[in-house]
């Protein structure tokens, strides 16, 4: 059984292009008069893209394009497919250092195994941590 799908990935570039859109719709309300502005839900959707595009920028050059996955590997207990990483770039993922990586490891909240003798973490857990750290969701 596939697991349930809990976050959307949104490089820079399209984060920047929904807030402009959300600006554009926002600006396009209150052109028409009648004292309508975007919904509560909306512009707290503006201000997590735009703090979460923030902490991207903070990285430096894009997060994901220094994270070279081994691909192929097989999680034990899990169906899919993850791509694997070190510690080193699980970190810069997630924000921590590489010892809160090995921590959240040790307490089931990204998937980890040895390979070659070198611990590896699950991509997409720490994707999916990360996602959930941006929304203030904590598991």
């Amino acid at each position: 059984m596939a697991a349930p799908i809990t976050g959307v990935y949104l490089d820079a570039g399209d984060t920047a292009l929904i807030v402009k859109l959300i600006d554009a719709y926002g600006d396009m309300l209150s052109a028409a008069g009648k004292g309508r502005v975007l919904g509560a839900s909306v512009v707290k959707l503006r201000v997590e893209l735009e703090r979460a595009n923030a902490r991207v920028k903070a990285h430096g050059p894009s997060v994901r394009a220094s994270v070279n996955p081994t691909g192929g590997e097989k999680v034990p207990g899990q169906g899919e497919i993850h791509g694997l990483i070190d510690s080193r770039q699980a970190a810069a993922i997630l924000g921590i250092t590489p010892g809160g990586v090995r921590h959240r490891a040790r307490t089931g909240k990204i998937g980890s195994r040895r390979v070659a003798g070198r611990w590896a973490y699950s991509l997409a857990d720490c994707e999916r941590v990360a996602a959930e750290q941006a929304h203030g969701l904590r598991r």
